[in-house]
C-alpha cells in the first residue's frame, strides 16, 4: 500500500496511469545506445539516452524529444 500527500486532485493525479505506454526499441547510433519510438515515416523520435558517457548528454542531435531520420544512418 503507498499513501500519496498532495494538494492535487485525484484525478489529476491518476490521469492516464491506464494508458498503454508506447512502444519503444534499443538504436545503436555510433557507440551510442538510444531508446526511440517510431515517428512518421523512416524517422524516430529519441526517448532517452542510454550510455555512461557525459558527453553523449551534450550531443544536440541525441538529446530526448529529437527526431532522428533513418537515413542518417
Amino acid at each position: 500500500m503507498m499513501l500519496l500527500y498532495t494538494v492535487l486532485p485525484v484525478d489529476d493525479v491518476l490521469e492516464g496511469i491506464d494508458a498503454v505506454p508506447e512502444a519503444t526499441m534499443m538504436l545503436r547510433l555510433g557507440d551510442l545506445d538510444l531508446e526511440v519510438e517510431k515517428y512518421e515515416g523512416f524517422q524516430v523520435k529519441v526517448v532517452r539516452i542510454l550510455s555512461t558517457d557525459p558527453q553523449h548528454y551534450l550531443l544536440p542531435h541525441c538529446q530526448p524529444g529529437s527526431i532522428i531520420r533513418m537515413t542518417q544512418f
